[in-house]
């Protein structure tokens, strides 16, 4: 009877110490990706879905609409849900900063884009494409470094 006591003392405190040791990058990260960034993904969902949209408007009142009532919304949304995300790693917090990046470069591109339609400006239009671009190339970064974080803390990423 001692041996079986014993034997359950040894399991339980294993059981213990295995849980209690946890990597603290992988359960920030996990968290992050999976209940932090859950609203600020289905706002960027949302981004392109309204960008698929612009090849069929036919007047600039429609793109101006679109850029001022859903785009802009929807990346001033991400960018507060961003800053009320609280981090511990530099890991983690190196991610979202890229994300945020990715944001701000929507915001301005789409302000330029905004503007160019407002002022009919060339120029404008075509410094806020390269700014959706430049955007765009940030989330590529991100992506890799999600890819990089999960690789490295043993996690799965699912798109």
């Amino acid at each position: 009877m001692k041996k079986i006591v014993s034997l359950l003392l040894v399991l339980v405190m294993a059981f213990t110490l295995l849980t209690g040791c946890s990597d603290p990058v992988y359960d920030e990260f996990e968290n992050f990706l999976n209940v932090e960034m859950v609203e600020t993904n289905a706002n960027y969902e949302k981004i392109t879905a309204e960008a698929g949209k612009w090849e069929k408007f036919e007047e600039d009142a429609q793109l101006e609409a679109s850029l001022k009532d859903v785009m802009l919304p929807l990346v001033e949304d991400s960018l507060e849900r961003l800053g009320k995300i609280s981090l511990e790693t530099e890991e983690v917090k190196e991610i979202k900063a890229k994300y945020v990046k990715v944001m701000e470069a929507y915001k301005e591109g789409f302000t330029l884009i905004l503007e160019s339609i407002q002022k009919q400006d060339a120029d404008k239009m075509n410094e806020g494409n390269e700014k959706i671009n430049e955007g765009i190339s940030l989330l590529d970064e991100y992506n890799k470094a999600l890819e990089t974080m999960a690789e490295k803390v043993g996690a799965e990423i699912e798109y």
